[in-house]
């Protein structure tokens, strides 16, 4: 079976890895530079926390452990830094949310630890942690990934195999057959099995063409990289409306509270030194540099913010694989699709994320509408 992956970031690169695990030939197709779009510019949390109920908690934290048995056998265990999350939340309702969440992954027998600020300082001697939280949680298990170099190195793996090929050509348009696709590309086209759409916000003008409306939103984010001379910082901190991490000698800083739908310099400035300020207000030692760089991303967030994983509707060989959490979530959406496919079965546990969730009857104009 000839199968194409269109986009090459980390979803993309799990899933060729996996086709080629498979014994199945992988075209995996990107324009631009693997990795570069939305893993790129990801703030790179492996978490299981943002689960909103038990069953997607449960799903996340499967795909939590599957990344370092993945790794290792390739040599990349180092890519994944498992150095545990500290989050807070000086506000009451904000509070309640973290302490629910806490309890369902107890639930789940996953690690949580209660601490004072006190505590919690000796963990991290440099955070200041202003308004005396009720309490802070650390989840262990989380942390977070170096993605460039692990897309890279499960992309090398994949072609390694023999069996995947990466062609640097932008898809821009699939069109299905009776039996196949033909994917044409901004160079040429190539006739093949099965397609995996797998380009995140690049996903939406493919599905056009395929009589879908848009599945996914495009959520803009701002990252913050500011040099950093202080104590070292070990945990990804999420304080508030801020979350950090250490980057070898610098630290990444993203805000819940980064614009949308506006792309502007000027933006991306403002919300650096907004993140700055925050950032040096967390600390007792903010020993910064000055060059201080900011990275606008677009992440790709499905309408209810779950995977949409598995066949199109009414397109017998064409498949797609986005998700908000990508970081966390690819290679384990990878595992399990790649296996349904190969089978030619159904896998249980993508049976909520299915696409057909949204759509209704296709009306007169062949687009689908969203419910």
């Amino acid at each position: 079976m000839l199968v194409a992956v269109v986009g090459a970031g980390i979803m993309g690169a799990s899933l060729a890895l996996h086709f080629a695990a498979n014994e199945m030939t992988v075209l995996l197709f990107d324009g631009a530079v693997p990795g570069s779009g939305a893993t790129g510019s990801s703030f790179a949390c492996l978490n299981f926390f943002a689960g909103a109920t038990s069953d997607y908690m449960q799903f996340r934290s499967e795909a939590l452990d599957y990344h370092m048995e993945l790794a290792r056998p390739i040599g990349l265990a180092d890519a994944i830094r498992a150095t545990g999350t500290l989050r807070w939340s000086t506000e009451s309702t904000q509070n309640s949310k973290l302490l629910q969440a806490a309890s369902m992954a107890e639930g789940l027998g996953r690690t949580v630890e209660y601490f004072s600020r006190n505590d919690a300082l000796k963990l991290e001697p440099n955070l200041s942690i202003v308004g005396s939280p009720e309490v802070i949680v650390r989840v262990p298990q989380e942390g977070w990934l170096d993605c460039a170099h692990f897309t890279k190195r499960m992309i090398d793996a994949a072609v390694a195999t023999g069996l995947a090929h990466c062609v640097s050509e932008k898809c821009t348009r699939i069109e299905p057959l009776n039996q196949g696709a033909v994917v044409w590309t901004d160079r040429t086209c190539y006739l093949v099995d099965t397609v995996v759409l797998a380009s995140g916000i690049g996903i939406n003008a493919l599905l056009e063409d395929l009589a879908c409306a848009p599945l996914v939103h495009e959520s803009p984010e701002v990252l913050t990289k500011i040099p950093y001379f202080g104590p070292p910082i070990e945990h990804v901190v999420f304080a508030n409306h801020i979350h950090f991490r250490a980057n070898g000698p610098s630290l990444i800083v993203g805000n819940a509270d980064d614009p949308t739908g506006v792309s502007d310099s000027s933006v991306e400035l403002k919300v650096a030194r907004e993140n700055v300020s925050l950032v040096r207000g967390e600390l007792k030692e903010p020993s910064f540099g000055t060059s201080i760089v900011a990275q606008r991303g677009i992440r790709p967030v499905p309408k209810d913010g779950y995977p949409i994983v598995g066949r199109l509707p009414g397109q017998e060989q064409i498949f797609i694989a986005v998700t908000h959490g990508g970081v966390t979530l690819a290679p384990y959406v990878a595992l399990l699709l790649t296996t349904e496919i190969a089978r030619e079965g159904s896998c249980e546990a993508l049976g909520v994320f299915r696409p057909e969730r949204f759509n209704l009857p296709i009306d007169q104009n062949r687009m689908p509408r969203i419910q």
